[in-house]
């Protein structure tokens, strides 16, 4: 019965007459049907389609169209589809549309909001215009607008779930029910949304101020070509929004200082989102203060900060503050139980972690923090300086934990330092016992207890103390082994010539100033031998020109040695000394950092090895330029690993000077290798090596009185059976010369006054006129076994003899003999002295030798 009185045919010609194309025509009557069923089932629809079914036009009239979306809530879902789907083609057909009025387009693409209409048509009417609002408004890029448009309704829903008072709310008065923007953040701080990233209420925010601007003010910073939302900082406090605008106005910011704009930029923004998660959590300490907050009560907030932040939001947040204040944060200022050390020649702190011994003794973390405040300020007073003190602290510290601590730390907790001259010092003598002991069995090295022991004894000293003269451990002989191993760990003259080829490629390859800059410290480094350390602190007052009647120009340096007890060294540099040395500071000076030394502040202007990082210019630190030169020398193909401490005493400026003369000739230097340059254009100098024989000679002669030395190195190819077997090698006396007479002499005690045919001083067979050895393995391991065995003991033996001096120069003659003997063993049979080392490592010392070392199986038992 219904169905002959609904009647559709007038709405389906009204369609009829808009469409010509017959595939359109039969889209459309389909949809009629579907239409025709809907309206049967559902009678909510019918009653509101009437004017629908009489004039298809009236869907564009008083938002009908959207009012029959609204109503299809109450059909099932599946129809509800359908339904809108009808009449979306419906509109189609009259007029060239691409969405459906529950839809609003943000750049092409639609977002939905029927269900925000189904809810409240007032609220989705706002939120259709708001969002229209901020579509037309919005500066940001395509991408972010839209996915601000869409975090926005993810969080007015999720602001609904939360709080159904505020939904209801909203659904009667509309977006408008945030009356302000204090009321917008107050109820977000009262119903909390789940939102990680702390994005949705921005992008919500953002979409309200663009819908109602005298509403919802927005605050923004501006950097570069970019603009951040700051309104909810300004809300906490508006100082704090105007000391982030200056800085993102600053040079640095705006990239004037070399750096790259773009970075900056998404760098600052980083760091106004680390602010803005500090804020949040303390308001309170940026209220009238603003970023000045972070340095009240001792940098409170910044360690707060330090706790909530990455490591790299953290490290970017003391940027900007740095450049806030105008000076540097230093570490220890909000990080506890670091003890800082300012080194004015550096201007730069040195910190001691002392976190380990306050978390293991806590109760004596104020005492030792007394004692370094107290010492610090009377260093003045002192007869030692800021490094010293810093050596002391970080041994005071060790000493702590590892030897006070483990087993006196009841006594430790409850007295203090001052436990450790109770009770007769018995804690104290406790230590430097257990000291002595870590020394001899080896635990610790002889430097390592010493100092130990030093610090042991300044702590108590300046504690007021009674220090006790107990357990010492003997210093001396370490210090000839440590010289012995200083003197053996020197560069050898080839290791040289590949340090100082390389270093030449570099200077003549690189435009780099920096590179040049450390390429140059070391070719001075290499000629004259100054440590480190006081060629970083050369200042160009210490570089003075001397007038010389002969018109040649000279100057003289003055470096200060810290370990020499900060005495001044001069040097006078002209073209007879090291004229070479001279011209490369010279060069450094008034050439290569001439050009940026005036961007450079007075205390780096002063010195002058001094290095530009973009604008900035600061003085060269030790650590840092040596690590530098490694880097450099091992890209160019170095195998030789640049260590100041191997270079010898007295400088290698004749070796530069023979290896850069060389250089000049060999006019390919680039296109070759150092094992090429060596086998064609670098010859060994004679003259040096002559004049070390006769000094050795020399010493020999006053050593072996009454006894021929010869220099010649006599080396036989195979076993002579006239000469006598030696535990050196071959003696070739006939016995009953000088030799022997003079050994009679000087041993006619041990002979019980008989007469001797024969020379038994072996020690000193390798000066000795009559000696010869054989270019094969069993010699080779012979006079190694000298070496490294004998002569190591022989000077480990004279290690605590007062004014040893010429006994000393004498081993180290017979050392270098040896040495000479081994190379012109090699020349004639290279394998011999391969074999031979091998023979050493093997089987260890000689039996020829074991009458003098009964009991040594290694090197390494008699040092």
């Amino acid at each position: 019965m219904l169905d002959t009185v609904l009647d559709l045919s007038q709405l389906e010609e009204q369609l009829g007459r808009c469409l010509t194309d017959e595939n359109c025509k039969k889209r459309i009557k389909l949809h009629i049907s579907f239409l025709k069923r809907l309206l049967l089932r559902y009678s909510v629809l019918r009653s509101h389609c009437q004017s629908l079914i009489q004039d298809v036009n009236s869907l564009f009239r008083d938002d009908y169209w959207l009012k029959l979306e609204i109503q299809a809530q109450h059909i099932e879902p599946e129809d509800d589809v359908l339904f809108r789907r009808c009449l979306f083609h419906f509109a189609t057909a009259l007029t060239k549309i691409n969405s459906r009025p529950s839809t609003v387009s943000v750049f092409d693409t639609n977002i939905d909001l029927l269900h925000w209409y189904r809810k409240s048509f007032r609220l989705g009417k706002e939120l259709n215009d708001a969002i229209a609002a901020w579509d037309k408004r919005s500066t940001l890029a395509r991408s972010t607008t839209l996915s601000n448009a869409q975090m926005a309704q993810k969080c007015l829903q999720l602001l609904c779930e939360a709080s159904p008072s505020v939904a209801e709310q909203l659904n009667e008065y509309g977006l408008l029910w945030f009356n302000s923007t204090m009321h917008f953040r107050q109820v977000f701080n009262e119903y909390p949304i789940k939102d990680k990233h702390c994005v949705l209420q921005p992008a919500l925010f953002s979409v309200l101020s663009a819908f109602k601007p005298d509403h919802f003010q927005v605050i923004r910073i501006t950097i570069n070509d970019k603009c951040i939302d700051v309104t909810d900082l300004n809300d906490i406090e508006p100082l704090l929004v105007e000391q982030l605008q200056a800085l993102a106005n600053s040079d640095k910011f705006k990239g004037e200082l070399e750096h790259d704009v773009v970075s900056m930029t998404r760098r600052f923004i980083a760091i106004v989102s680390s602010i803005r998660i500090v804020a949040d959590k303390n308001k309170c300490a940026f209220v009238d203060e603003g970023l000045d907050g972070f340095k009240k009560d001792e940098f409170a907030l910044l360690k707060e900060a330090k706790t909530l932040l990455r490591r790299d939001q953290f490290t970017e947040l003391l940027i900007v503050l740095e450049l806030h204040f105008g000076h540097e944060i230093h570490r220890h200022d909000y990080v506890d139980h670091l003890l800082p050390f300012y080194f004015e020649k550096k201007r730069k702190y040195r910190l001691i972690d002392y976190s380990d011994v306050a978390s293991t003794c806590p109760e004596i973390m104020s005492e030792i923090e007394r004692i370094h405040k107290s010492e610090t300020e009377l260093l003045p007073e002192k007869n030692y300086d800021m490094r010293t003190l810093h050596t002391r602290f970080t041994h005071l510290k060790r000493l702590i934990l590892k030897y006070i601590a483990p087993t006196f730390k009841d006594e430790l907790s409850k007295y203090g330092v001052s436990c450790l001259g109770m009770k007769n010092n018995c804690i104290q003598k406790a230590v430097f016992q257990q000291l002595q002991s870590d020394v001899k069995a080896k635990v610790i090295s002889v430097s390592s207890g010493t100092s130990y022991m030093g610090a042991m004894r300044w702590l108590m000293s300046i504690t007021g103390q009674q220090v006790v003269e107990a357990f010492k451990i003997s210093f001396k002989r370490y210090q000839r082994h440590a010289r012995r191993a200083k003197m053996e760990d020197l560069y050898s003259d080839d290791e040289l010539r590949e340090l100082i080829f390389y270093i030449e490629k570099g200077i003549k390859e690189t435009d780099n100033v920096k590179q040049l800059l450390a390429l140059y410290f070391a070719r001075i480094q290499v000629k004259s031998c100054w440590n480190t350390s006081p060629m970083t602190d050369i200042e160009l007052s210490d570089i003075a020109d001397v007038a010389l009647p002969t018109a040649k120009k000279s100057i003289t340096l003055l470096i200060q040695k810290p370990r020499k007890g900060y005495d001044i060294d001069t040097y006078s540099l002209d073209g007879r000394t090291v004229n070479s040395v001279m011209r490369d500071i010279v060069y450094v000076k008034d050439t290569l950092t001439h050009g940026y030394r005036h961007l450079g502040d007075r205390h780096a202007q002063n010195y002058l090895f001094i290095s530009k990082e973009k604008t900035n210019v600061s003085r060269v630190f030790a650590g840092n330029i040596i690590a530098h030169i490694k880097s450099i020398l091992n890209r160019l193909g170095c195998t030789v690993n640049y260590d100041s401490m191997r270079i010898r005493k007295n400088g290698a400026n004749h070796l530069y000077r023979e290896v850069a003369k060389q250089m000049r000739a060999y006019e390919s230097a680039k296109l070759h290798t150092f094992d090429t340059f060596i086998k064609h254009y670098q010859r060994v100098s004679e003259e040096k090596t002559q004049q070390t024989l006769h000094t050795a000679v020399d010493v020999m002669q006053r050593y072996f009185t009454g006894r021929e030395i010869d220099p010649e190195i006599k080396v036989l190819m195979v076993d002579d059976v006239r000469a006598q077997k030696t535990p050196t090698g071959e003696c070739a006396s006939q016995g009953n010369d000088a030799e022997a007479s003079q050994y009679g002499k000087e041993h006619r005690h041990l002979s019980g006054g008989k007469e001797n045919g024969w020379c038994s001083d072996f020690l000193a067979c390798v000066w000795c006129k009559h000696f010869r050895t054989v270019a094969d393995p069993e010699h080779v391991w012979q006079l190694l076994s000298y070496r490294d065995y004998v002569l190591a003991d022989m000077s480990a033996s004279i290690s605590d003899i007062e004014n040893n001096e010429f006994q000393q120069e004498a081993i180290t003659a017979l050392h270098q003999r040896v040495d000479d003997i081994l190379e012109q063993v090699a020349i004639k049979n290279p394998k011999a002295v391969t074999k031979g080392k091998e023979l050493m490592a093997e089987k260890g010392i000689h039996p020829f030798w074991a009458f003098a070392l009964t009991s040594v199986k290694t090197v390494g038992d008699i040092l």
